[in-house]
């Protein structure tokens, strides 16, 4: 599977969509959920705008930091850093969380909206796209990201999640969301050091002989339950710990636990690799509305591993790549023998007719934003 093939279905019509929408319960394995991403205009990846711009994702934390000192009265009710980049996402400031719908009529809505009535005439010469997405891995994908570094030992790794999908699915609680979102926040430096450490643990584990076995999983259940004797392959328990005792570490640690006091000082590295779906809160009607949810997009290093083991610097190109094939993992493949992620494509010029026959369903500008300046928008145009 490439980054850039996709199993297209075009779209011509309101039923047409419903229809296709209906059939993709065919290409579901599990008892998967599916959740949908509509973007107005033609790009070539589903990133973040964060990702998509380098210098946005050098200055990630001072991004955040530098919204929450300048509007802190905003952050009053968030209770913790999920909540401040969830709040910061929807007031529009780029961050690495990627909005998703449960509504399939959303997201075509998004596919099909023009972005600013008044600037963007041009936008229904422009096909739009809806993504559809699970909350179940697919180890295609999976597989890629981890053969990027030459880590597809770790696989094996992997499997206990096969089934259960809690570790994609994530309530805006979640330790796991915590620490990323947290992660978020540290200084480039720092964050920096962290994401070396767990691709230097990621390559320690790939060398370890696990015998067709989750040698890790059984390793962190005996640090979890706090074994005396625990099983150390490979050195890799102090690998482990060298990771958790790092300067960089202690500094994560500190930051998650100005909102979790009890927090305790353990991560399991395999669970950053992954992209997680996060239900946030119920700030506003425009997200009830929306039946909105994010993808919380890891986290790529910008050095890779070559198949020597030594170290290289990723161009941004490459670093957007590697993060686009994360964000695949939870794409809806196709049924095919080279299984591609799945693609709604609109075109252009079934715009404009699409969006009246949203409208006939009560999918308008003032339902998608419940505000004053958008409902009078709407009103305006009736006349």
């Amino acid at each position: 599977m490439s980054d850039t093939t996709e199993a297209i279905e075009q779209v011509t019509s309101l039923s047409d969509y419903i229809n296709k929408v209906r059939n993709l319960r065919s290409y579901l394995k599990n008892k998967e959920s599916i959740y949908y991403r509509g973007q107005n205009k033609n790009f070539s990846n589903t990133l973040p705008s964060l990702i998509r711009n380098e210098n946005y994702l050098n200055n990630e934390d001072k991004l955040i930091n530098n919204f929450i000192t300048k509007y802190p009265e905003l952050f009053g009710d968030c209770q913790n850093n999920f909540d401040r980049l969830a709040l910061m996402q929807h007031h529009q400031l780029p961050t690495r969380l990627l909005d998703l719908t449960s509504n399939p009529l959303v997201a075509l809505y998004f596919a099909v909206e023009r972005s600013n009535e008044g600037t963007d005439k041009d936008s229904d010469e422009i096909d739009g796209k809806v993504f559809p997405f699970t909350d179940f891995y697919d180890q295609v994908p999976l597989r890629q990201s981890l053969s990027d570094d030459h880590f597809e030992d770790v696989f094996l790794e992997f499997t206990l999640i096969k089934g259960n999908n809690r570790q994609f699915l994530k309530s805006p609680f979640s330790d796991e969301i915590e620490i990323e979102s947290s992660l978020a926040r540290l200084n480039g430096d720092d964050r920096n050091n962290v994401l070396n450490q767990l691709s230097q643990f990621y390559k320690n584990l790939s060398k370890v002989d696990t015998n067709d076995s989750t040698y890790w999983s059984n390793l962190y259940a005996d640090m979890v339950n706090s074994l005396e004797n625990k099983r150390n392959e490979g050195n890799l328990l102090e690998s482990y710990e060298n990771f958790n005792n790092f300067s960089s570490t202690k500094r994560l640690y500190h930051e998650i636990k100005k909102d979790i006091g009890d927090f305790e000082n353990q991560i399991n590295p395999l669970e950053l690799f992954v992209p997680k779906i996060v239900t946030p809160r119920i700030i506003d009607q425009r997200i009830k509305n929306q039946q909105g949810l994010f993808m919380f997009v890891p986290f790529v290093y910008n050095y890779g591993f070559k198949e020597d083991g030594t170290q290289v610097a990723l161009k941004s190109y490459e670093v957007q790549n590697r993060t686009q094939t994360r964000i695949n993992i939870l794409r809806l493949l196709s049924n095919s023998s080279d299984p591609q992620p799945m693609t709604f494509v609109i075109p252009h010029c079934e715009k404009a007719s699409i969006r009246s026959e949203l409208e006939s369903m009560g999918i308008t500008e003032s339902f998608i934003y419940p505000d004053p300046s958008h409902i009078a928008h709407e009103i305006s145009k009736t006349y």
